[in-house]
């Protein structure tokens, strides 16, 4: 007879909460979930994955049909399991930095409900020695429980893969064979041990680095632009180089959203203020934040004001294929149209309901956001854009804003549009180099 399969205890049932419990359920165990959102402990048995990953859903119906995953409505219910998992999406202040009062009530609810010997694996992105202040309220009345830090790196798409087989698990404890419990969660991978600090740092280390990648590809590819080279040629001439990853995020494109990389920029911005070394991590963010305006910077200087103009919008969601507008740049950029006073109308195929507020039109077809409009930004890389007949779209003035990168102005060219965007206007080839 075979043993009852293992049981984790997942906390939030967002982003990366459901990915977890999907994952898991994948691999076999029997979860019981919790969220403090009713809608979301509804949604998880139903199948429905609140960002669209994809996978997710399937996975999570499939646990409730089979009866391994169980609802907890209480914090209290979700503790009183030995192996327990923080997985909210960290919320953050004004800033981006975590500012979530979930995260210590879970931590406190663990410290009272836990069984003998319980661990406690965060998931969650928290700031560097955020565990020496749990540690202690665990330690306080529970010095038989454990804490472990496993920094995660799901990537919106390929979620689910990611969490089943990482290609790098760090494991952050003080006790070993806590460590060992929270690395069985993860069977595909070999675990990389160290200390809790260390995990926590790992964490804003990895996308510190992505995010000022996209930034130093986002800042030479402006400036290749204005020199009349091809951004993308140089860097993909850099990332020849042996020395330079050719998985790193060097392509001019659009700038970073989401809260993911500004919360560790801003975390290790904060703890290099306390430390006298904030300016890289500074400087990143306000690059950044400058660069996500381009497109707006560049309609303005071919149009002029925006007032009255009729702007077509493809792309909404901050990473193509993923349906949440949570932190999402093009979202904020289609504010910021409707504020200068443009008619704006949007496309995306996949993207969750416009908020009420949004003043916009939604079109199903990228032909009827783009029939009559002055300008079409380019907001995010949808993958139709390249397959897309310009000739026989209907504009008042063919006229495209590429903000991601995804565009052939050569291609946009021949079919009677103009493309500005990161690349120069007028593509020029030495003899013998291929063409785009």
């Amino acid at each position: 007879m075979n043993p009852p399969a293992p049981t984790a205890a997942v906390c939030g049932l967002w982003h990366l909460g459901s990915t977890a419990a999907a994952g898991l359920l994948t691999d076999g165990f029997r979860v019981v979930a919790h969220d403090p959102l009713p809608e979301l402990r509804a949604s998880a048995p139903a199948g429905i994955a609140p960002t669209g990953e994809p996978g997710v859903g399937p996975a999570l119906l499939a646990g409730a049909a089979e009866g391994r995953l169980r609802i907890a409505d209480t914090l209290a219910e979700w503790a009183g399991h030995g192996l327990c998992l923080l997985a909210y999406d960290s919320a953050v202040d004004a800033a981006g930095g975590v500012d979530d009062p979930r995260l210590p009530a879970a931590v406190t609810a663990f410290a009272r409900y836990a069984p003998a010997g319980a661990v406690l694996v965060v998931l969650s992105q928290v700031p560097a020695r955020t565990h020496t202040g749990w540690r202690r309220t665990l330690l306080a009345g529970r010095p038989d429980t454990a804490l472990v830090h496993v920094p995660e790196n799901l990537s919106l798409g390929t979620a689910l893969e990611n969490f089943r087989s990482p290609p790098r698990l760090v494991v952050g404890a003080e006790d070993r064979a806590a460590a060992e419990r929270a690395a069985a969660l993860f069977p595909r991978a070999t675990p990389e041990f160290t200390g809790l600090t260390e995990a926590e740092l790992v964490k804003h280390a990895t996308n510190a680095y992505l995010g000022m990648c996209v930034s130093f590809a986002n800042e030479l590819g402006w400036i290749a632009a204005r020199l009349g080279a091809d951004p993308r040629v140089v860097m993909r001439l850099l990332k020849a180089d042996r020395r330079v990853s050719d998985r790193a995020p060097l392509m001019p494109g659009t700038a970073f959203s989401g809260a993911t990389l500004r919360r560790d920029l801003v975390a290790l911005g904060r703890l290099g203020e306390e430390y006298g070394r904030p300016e890289l991590f500074d400087t990143v963010l306000t690059l950044n934040d400058r660069h996500a305006g381009f497109p707006l910077e560049l309609l303005r200087a071919e149009l002029g004001p925006l007032r009255t103009r009729r702007i077509a919008v493809a792309g909404l969601t901050y990473k193509p294929g993923t349906a949440t507008l949570r932190d999402s740049l093009p979202l904020r950029l289609v504010r910021t149209l409707v504020a200068e006073g443009a008619a704006v109308s949007v496309y995306d195929p996949v993207a969750e309901p416009l908020p009420a507020d949004a003043a916009v039109r939604r079109e199903a077809t990228l032909d009827a956001a783009v029939r009559g409009a002055d300008a079409l930004v380019a907001a995010t890389a949808l993958p139709e854009l390249r397959d897309t007949r310009w000739a026989e779209l209907d504009p008042v003035n063919p006229l495209v804003v590429d903000g991601c990168g995804v565009l052939d102005p050569e291609t946009l060219s021949a079919a009677g549009w103009r493309c500005l965007g990161l690349h120069p206007d007028r593509p020029e080839h030495p003899a013998g180099s291929p063409a785009r």
